[in-house]
């Protein structure tokens, strides 16, 4: 009987041990997917992606996120470069998502809004997609589905364009083929931005930014990515599809969600203002943006106020330029927030603080007679990301590629011709080498990149122009090493400092990069005695348009740039002070004239047929060195 007795306490202890761990074994949450999901570096607030601020929304004591999200990304690539494999971004090497991934952790997968851009097909997203289920399952993970968010393209005040096109329907298909939990945020989003209409959708949920961040100096019309807010938005969504949701295993995720506290948001007077952020609820430690609109020619905004009646002054956010935005960190207690105009006072708050207890079921609220569209129409269709190609344009800061600031593989040579500054960088003939370049950027926003390059292969050589985000480039064969070629893609700069990397993406490497350069001025490399950066800060957009300049306060301007051998560009005479040769070459990298002169005065008059801003590039025995001119009728 005593054995017994033994026995059970033995078998009792043994169950509370594993309970024990079971109960406390702290679970990690992996999220994969693309700029939607990624973190963004801290000079591109108030962008976010969805995964950012995610770890907010459950107990720490128990739950850990890793945002793994990378931008650019489809679910292909996402799954051989990122998924698979170990990954290196600008020296630093990322493991292999899939090897960190073990058992009773959970795997968030979000894919499709790079897949229709990029048309990776719906054979390559469904095996992705089942690959990184299965590899998940196989460790004894539990994978959740995501559709992807619906960019606000508003067709009209009940319609948002399916961007997406079929990808959607895929994740759908592949979640019920696998039996896989899915949370089908293509349809919950496209009812929350018909719910608040398109003005709310572009200015508070997606980055619609005017002159309100001081990093965005020049605003930003994005109807795709995030900003802070509606990337919580988002999280907030998935939380709550948690707590409802039909799979056991998802369901129980909820168990771990932190204390949500409301902030209830008002505008007074009634009506005077044309928009004002929703009231909602929000996690501990999380930054939250209240954000009002006013009517034009209505009252005039007197400020933002606080739950006991107090005028609120400070930003948590020092970007915050705008005195219709009030950013604090959420603490743990529900409160009220006033927008008060003239004629209004602020509400006060009147409740006990405490936490919220119920949460909506049917996130965001249904829409009826809105049902989830499963066909494509025959409106143009969109790119996923920004990694689309785009026209030549301009350039107004421009950088000689021959010295990387940092490269695993490669050279720097100058044995073909046709090239211009010191030399271009030769990648090594395997895929993933790379070199980088670390830059300062004036301002966030979307820009474009130019790159020159030559490719004397039979076949296009891709590259990676890596800045926080992958932008894959193609670059067609130019018929030769000798003959260069420019190609362009739009980028997202943060403001700050920040590293261009290009990493060739095939076998035969990447082609030889002469230089690049972007369509603002003011960008400039991280050390200031840089002689790589061929613009100058005196230059800016306004000063290098043609109806406002004049040659003379341009070369004025540019006094001391190039001038390192002593030659001299006075109007559109240039004087030599040695044989050289002498190439001319458009803003967007191309070279137009190239001739050798004797010393003395040259002309440049005759060189380029249009007005314009052009460079000159002096090469000599003694070396290089270049000038912008502008030539003006």
């Amino acid at each position: 009987m005593l054995k017994t007795a033994k026995k059970i306490v033995c078998v009792l202890l043994a169950y509370a041990l594993l309970f024990t761990t079971v109960a406390w074994a702290k679970i990690t949450i992996y999220m994969c997917g693309d700029s939607t999901m990624q973190d963004w570096a801290e000079g591109y607030y108030p962008k976010q992606g969805m995964g950012q601020d995610f770890a907010y929304f459950f107990n720490s004591d128990y739950v850990t996120v890793y945002n793994a999200g990378r931008g650019g990304t489809t679910s292909q690539t996402y799954y051989e470069s990122h998924w698979s494999t170990d990954f290196t971004k600008n020296g630093v090497t990322y493991p292999a998502v899939s090897g960190l991934v073990s058992s009773g952790d959970y795997v968030f997968i979000m894919f499709g809004a790079n897949d229709n851009g990029y048309k990776t097909g719906e054979e390559n997203f469904r095996l992705a997609i089942s690959s990184m289920v299965e590899e998940a399952q196989a460790v004894g993970a539990y994978p959740i589905l995501l559709s992807p968010i619906r960019r606000s393209n508003f067709t009209s005040s009940d319609s948002v364009y399916e961007s997406y096109h079929a990808y959607p329907i895929y994740m759908r298909q592949v979640a019920d083929s696998l039996g896989v939990p899915l949370i089908d945020l293509d349809t919950l989003s496209r009812n929350l931005l018909l719910s608040v209409g398109e003005y709310y959708s572009h200015y508070y949920i997606n980055m619609y930014i005017d002159s309100e961040y001081s990093n965005y100096s020049s605003g930003q019309s994005d109807n795709q990515h995030l900003q802070q807010n509606g990337a919580n938005a988002m999280g907030r969504i998935v939380t709550e599809q948690l707590r409802v949701h039909s799979d056991e295993n998802a369901k129980a995720l909820a168990n771990y969600l932190a204390p949500m506290y409301q902030v209830d948001v008002a505008t007074s007077p009634e009506g005077a203002s044309l928009y004002t952020s929703f009231s909602t609820y929000y996690p501990e430690g999380m930054t939250v943006t209240l954000r009002t609109t006013p009517q034009e020619d209505g009252p005039a905004f007197l400020g933002w106020y606080d739950g006991d009646g107090n005028l609120v002054s400070t930003n948590s956010e020092s970007t915050v330029t705008s005195e219709y935005i009030h950013t604090f960190v959420m603490g743990n207690a529900s409160t009220k927030y006033t927008a008060v105009y003239e004629g209004g006072e602020p509400e006060l708050y009147t409740g006990t603080g405490a936490a919220r207890t119920s949460f909506p079921t049917s996130t965001p609220k249904t829409l009826d007679g809105f049902d989830v569209d499963t066909t494509t129409t025959g409106e143009t269709d969109e790119e996923g990301e920004e990694g689309e190609e785009t026209a030549a344009v301009e350039l107004l800061s421009v950088f000689d590629a021959a010295a990387p600031d940092a490269f695993d593989v490669g050279y720097s040579e100058s044995e073909h011709t046709g090239f211009s500054g010191e030399g271009y960088w030769n990648f090594e003939n395997a895929e993933g080498s790379y070199a980088s370049y670390d830059l300062v950027f004036p301002s966030a926003g979307y820009v474009t990149l130019g790159i020159a390059y030559a490719n004397g292969g039979t076949s296009d050589r891709q590259i990676n122009a890596y800045l926080d985000h992958d932008y894959y480039v193609s670059c067609p064969a130019t018929g030769g090493w000798d003959v260069w070629d420019t190609v362009y893609v739009e980028v997202d700069l943060m403001k700050g400092e920040g590293t261009l990397e290009f990493i060739s993406m095939t076998s035969d490497g990447g082609p030889n990069i002469d230089m690049f350069g972007f369509s603002i001025a003011g960008v400039t490399r991280q050390s200031a005695a840089s002689e790589d950066t061929l613009t100058t800060d005196t230059l800016t957009t306004d000063s290098l348009t043609t109806d406002t300049l004049s040659t003379d306060s341009l070369t004025s301007g540019l006094a001391g740039l190039g001038n390192a051998l002593g030659n001299a560009l006075h109007g559109s005479i240039l004087t030599l002070t040695r044989d050289a040769e002498v190439s001319l070459y458009s803003m967007s990298g191309r070279k137009l004239a190239s001739r050798k002169v004797a010393a003395g005065n040259v002309s440049l008059e005759s060189w380029a047929q249009a007005s314009g801003v052009y460079r000159v590039v002096v090469r000599s025995a003694s070396g290089f060195e270049h000038f912008n001119w502008a030539k003006v009728r």
